[in-house]
Parts: C-alpha cells; sequence; structure tokens
C-alpha cells in the first residue's frame, strides 16, 4: 500500500521531535514531566494500533480514538548541529488525521501498545498552556510507559510545533535534562523503535 498517494498534499500541522526509549523506567524524566505541570496533570491510559511498514522507518501510520494518524518524515536540517545540546537529532514530521484508510487493515498487521503517558504542553515562553490552538502551536514534552506484546519499555520526547526559529529550537533544547541514559544510539520515533526493536526481534 503506497500510504504517501491516500493523504492530502498540504499536512496537517507540522513538528519538530527528538525521542528516546529505554528498557528500564527514569524517575528523574518523570518528575521531570511532572514538575513542569506543577503536578497538576494525571497521566492518559489509551492503547493505539500501530501499522509498521517494512523499511519505511520515515512513515507511521496509527489508530487512536478511532481515528486514523499518519506521520511522514521530510527532510530537514538544523544550521548550527554542534551547538544542539541534545543526545540525538532532531527529526521533522508532517502530520495527517484521517477517518480512514482504505482497505489499511487488510495491507498490514496491526500492532497494539499500550500506553501510559505523562503529557505536559507549554507555550515557546515555556510556561504551561491552558488552552490549545488547531493547528498546534506549542511544546509538548513528555514521559510514557508503553507496553508491547508483554514487554514493557518508557520514552521520553520533546515535540515542538508552530517553530519559526532554529534559535529558538536551541532555546528550548538547553531548557530539558540531560540522563547519562539519553543517547545518540536509543534516540528515534516510533516506527524505527517498532521496526528495529520489535519486528527484527
Amino acid at each position: 500500500m503506497d500510504i504517501p498517494k491516500l493523504i492530502p498534499q498540504q499536512p496537517l500541522y507540522s513538528t519538530i521531535e527528538i525521542r528516546w526509549f529505554f528498557s528500564s523506567p527514569i524517575e528523574e524524566l518523570l518528575n521531570f514531566v511532572k514538575e513542569l505541570s506543577l503536578n497538576k496533570n494525571d497521566p492518559e491510559s489509551r492503547t493505539d494500533t500501530y501499522f509498521p511498514m517494512a523499511d519505511r522507518p520515515d512513515l507511521g501510520l496509527k489508530v487512536r480514538n478511532n481515528i486514523y494518524e499518519v506521520k511522514q518524515r521530510r527532510d530537514w536540517t538544523l544550521s548550527l548541529p554542534e551547538s544542539q545540546p541534545l543526545p540525538g537529532k532532531f527529526e521533522a514530521w508532517d502530520k495527517w488525521s484521517l477517518e480512514k484508510i482504505p482497505e489499511a487493515e487488510n495491507k498490514l498487521t496491526g500492532l497494539s501498545i499500550s500506553k501510559k503517558r505523562w503529557l505536559t504542553c507549554l507555550d515557546q515562553a515555556f510556561n504551561v498552556r491552558s488552552n490549545f490552538s488547531n493547528p498546534p502551536q506549542e511544546i509538548q514534552v513528555e514521559y510514557t510507559e508503553i507496553k508491547i506484546e508483554a514487554t514493557n519499555y518508557y520514552t521520553f520526547a520533546l515535540e515542538i510545533s508552530g517553530l519559526h526559529s532554529p534559535e529558538k529550537l536551541l532555546e528550548i533544547a538547553r531548557k530539558i535534562p540531560i540522563h547519562p541514559r539519553m543517547t545518540a544510539e536509543n534516540c528515534c520515533s516510533y516506527p524505527a523503535f517498532i521496526l528495529a526493536n520489535v519486528l527484527k526481534k
């Protein structure tokens, strides 16, 4: 199935993201997300169904709350990458939400991922947001416990939408704590993680 041909040319919105995966919990990162929200955000529990596509770590398809969400990585380069303080690489993603993708379930095998997610939404001054814009113009910092086929993993991520300045990105990145277990090797997107760590077992 050629998913890109099934989505509108213009994305609903775009993001800049960086994410890490771990095999055991990191309390310091969870506490950071909780403290950002002033301990006011309860975790969200849900199950998403992903449809991984072999050899396509640049393309993600999942169903959440009966809505298909498609994300496609696009070419993007951070100017002055040597000044980026976080281990790993930021990626740019275009995103769409669709009510249906014809025959998706018949052509791809779904993978259920249970999640317990702590999420804090911030404005670009790093203040907690009380309202949301559409399309998003915000910063999201998350820590999530996930379960895939009876195996637990943990992920920590920074996602930014509505960003127009590399300098602002670096300013935001410098506010994120760096834990010794955050490395370039375990920095990747959900599609890449699923292909490398679940489907190739």
